[in-house]
């Protein structure tokens, strides 16, 4: 729970010492927290210790839109967006693969967090050499998005149906000149190692708690933030149903075995990353052969149907699965269609809302990661009785019904994609 506070206050500080040195910073409290949680000598220790590194985490993986949108162009937006979309998720399924083969392994739990803090490490080393500031001129970002009642300049056709030959202007005002190694050096030297790029913008940064909340009454934010939340929601009371399930009589399996199920919701997200991704961004450049010319960021929505239809009727499976446990095999195949929907279809919208308002993408990001951090602490506390309440079945029944009515709710998104998009641009500055 402690994640969801600040995820509000990555763009506060952002705008205070830059997305660079916020990142940097956190990673550098994360690790600190993960040494105090694997030498923790009492329960409260390790409580309070894995709070703060919650509040630390919260920081990383709300600024991840917005440095996206940065740094890629409009046509290359789903390609980038479903990578980071699937690390997010990957987290939750190799997590606890590592911790259960650690643990019975090593016979220690303080093991994971040694090296977790050995990976994070890696992490905030990596971090400090390749990933200078993405910060642009925000007049940039705003010129990118179209006014309402102007007409959008046309844009260049791609000659062929291939992903990479196509040239779009993105939000990060991106070039093609070419540049000169002394000039790229000096950038680099620039937006990684100075205090340039730190905007110190104390005045800014009340305003911008508040902020992310503007884009609730935006369609497209409010389904993608619907979506997202409820696929993560559903996939922690997974968790912690399948840990419950398989651990007690007459199963009893071990953590290791356990940690072993989550291969199937890796397997999902892996198989959505080109669906979400490079399938995504094809339909969006070929969305360039009408006759303006320009390219739709509603064309990328239909490739959302098959992870519409895949993902609830994951939840069904799992229903069915756990009804019968020792057929683990139908809850690995259950858990790996509701993940997919993650990659497959809920990144979709995600760069749909990111290339409405390419100026909003990190209040998208805060808005997203905020309710799906909520609704996963929610539902951890109610699963087990849940399920001990209506059984398996019809609980994951009631999971996939709400799950197919945010699905649902893309259709008149889509359908009315162009006067949502003219109405809600007054949000986008």
């Amino acid at each position: 729970m402690s994640i969801s506070p600040f995820n509000l206050f990555a763009l506060p500080l952002s705008l205070l010492i830059g997305k660079r040195y916020t990142v940097l910073g956190s990673l550098v409290i994360f690790i600190a927290c993960n040494i105090w949680s694997g030498e923790a000598s009492d329960y409260y220790s390790l409580r309070n210790s894995r709070i703060v590194g919650g509040l630390a985490g919260g920081l990383v993986e709300a600024l991840g839109p917005i440095i996206v949108a940065e740094t890629f162009p409009t046509h290359q937006l789903g390609r980038a967006m479903v990578v980071y979309v699937g690390f997010l998720a990957a987290g939750s399924a190799i997590g606890p693969m590592v911790a259960g083969a650690v643990g019975v392994s090593l016979g220690s739990w303080r093991w994971y967090l040694r090296i977790l803090t050995i990976a994070t490490g890696l992490n905030l080393f990596g971090s400090i050499l390749m990933l200078p500031e993405t910060t642009h001129d925000i007049e940039e970002l705003d010129a990118a998005q179209p006014r309402p009642g102007s007409s959008p300049v046309a844009e260049p056709k791609p000659t062929s149906t291939s992903v990479e030959d196509i040239c779009i202007s993105s939000p990060a005002g991106t070039t093609t000149g070419e540049i000169s190694p002394a000039s790229f050096r000096k950038e680099y030297i620039s937006r990684s190692f100075s205090s340039e790029f730190m905007p110190m913008k104390w005045k800014e940064m009340g305003l911008s708690l508040v902020r992310p909340l503007q884009l609730l009454m935006a369609p497209q934010v409010l389904v993608t933030v619907y979506i997202f939340g409820l696929t993560i929601g559903w996939t922690v009371i997974i968790s912690i149903l399948i840990a419950i399930t398989y651990a007690q009589p007459p199963l009893l399996w071990n953590s290791r075995s356990i940690g072993l199920l989550n291969v199937g919701s890796l397997i999902g997200l892996l198989i959505g990353l080109p669906v979400g991704g490079y399938l995504a961004d094809l339909l969006f450049i070929r969305s360039t052969k009408g006759r303006t010319q320009e390219p739709n960021p509603r064309s990328r929505l239909p490739m959302m149907l098959v992870g519409g239809i895949a993902s609830p009727l994951g939840c069904i499976i799992l229903g069915h699965g756990l009804q019968n446990p020792v057929h683990w095999i139908v809850v690995c195949v259950g858990w790996s269609l509701l993940a997919f929907g993650l990659t497959g279809s809920a990144n979709v919208l995600l760069t749909y809302s990111v290339n409405t308002m390419p100026s909003r993408a990190g209040d998208i990001g805060v808005l997203v990661n905020v309710m799906k951090n909520c609704l996963a602490f929610g539902v951890s506390y109610s699963a087990i009785s849940w399920m001990n309440g209506m059984g398996p079945l019809k609980q994951f029944a009631t999971m996939a019904g709400l799950l197919w009515l945010g699905y649902f709710l893309v259709i008149p998104v889509w359908v009315w994609s162009k006067s949502i998009v003219r109405r809600s641009a007054v949000y986008a500055r």
